[in-house]
């Protein structure tokens, strides 16, 4: 995608080699992410009297893949955190009182929301979520516009760790013949992305400490669990078994899988620079 993203592209460094024709290029250092990333402001109620840098469970190949999928006029502004499994502990109502006075001092401003969850026992499946708006308690209806769309590193099989070492972003968008525009919902603190078909995309449970992913959901166009990506049937015919990454099991018929950490995002007005 072209947008605003493409000023804060750094340009390739060359050095001339005597030894090989041309030019060569040398690759530039890896992004980090932390440029990206707003100060959190001190908080009395969390007894915190200094502001300090967050982290985030992505990399920076991670962040920019993520940049090149948002829509160009939020592409290069520093994302701001709402909410945080590790300051604000495993509480709906901390994130929602983050998300509305977010809403409210955005004073009718555009924000989107980002969802990153890691999940599994270590933490080594990465689930997320970009959505057009900042979810709300009122969301009892799906809202969102087709800019949405979903991302996740999945967990590799048991039998197939050499995929572990991959950190590329498998990216979801709506098709645009889309069965349906059930794009993000709130209800009772669990907050759902996608439905239709066989349920959510994603889904995230109200109590944080579970998500899970159906194998089917027209909204996105998934048939597929985002947890069993690297999953490989075993056997033949009807014997077939699914050989279920690490710390997947099948709840209600669907992949579910614990939650270590979840944080929100929001993105703001002010801009980063890459160079």
């Amino acid at each position: 995608m072209g947008g605003l993203f493409t000023r804060f592209i750094p340009f390739m460094c060359f050095d001339r080699n005597d030894d090989a024709e041309g030019m060569q290029a040398t690759p530039p250092p890896p992004f980090d992410v932390g440029v990206a990333l707003e100060e959190v402001p001190p908080d009395v109620y969390l007894k915190r009297e200094t502001a300090i840098k967050p982290s985030i469970p992505i990399t920076g190949k991670q962040f920019l893949t993520l940049q090149e999928h948002i829509p160009p006029r939020f592409q290069g502004r520093r994302w701001r955190l709402l909410f945080c499994s590790g300051l604000h502990g495993f509480s709906r109502l901390a994130l929602q009182q983050n998300c509305a006075e977010e809403i409210r001092s955005a004073r009718g401003n555009e924000r989107p929301a980002v969802l990153i969850v890691s999940a599994g026992s270590e933490g080594k499946i990465l689930l997320g979520a970009y959505i057009s708006c900042i979810p709300q308690t009122s969301n009892k209806k799906y809202v969102g516009t087709e800019e949405s769309f979903l991302f996740c590193v999945p967990s590799p099989s048991s039998s197939s760790s050499a995929l572990s070492s991959s950190d590329d972003l498998h990216i979801f968008t709506a098709p645009a013949d889309a069965a349906n525009r059930y794009f993000m919902r709130c209800d009772n603190g669990a907050i759902a992305f996608g439905g239709g078909g066989k349920g959510p995309a994603l889904f995230l449970h109200s109590d944080f400490a579970s998500v899970s992913c159906s194998t089917f959901c027209p909204t996105f166009g998934i048939r597929e669990s985002l947890l069993l990506l690297n999953a490989r049937p075993g056997g033949d015919g009807d014997a077939a078994v699914f050989d279920l990454p690490n710390d997947v099991h099948l709840e209600g018929g669907e992949p579910t899988t614990s939650v270590r950490a979840v944080q929100l995002w929001t993105i703001g007005d002010e801009y980063f620079s890459l160079l």
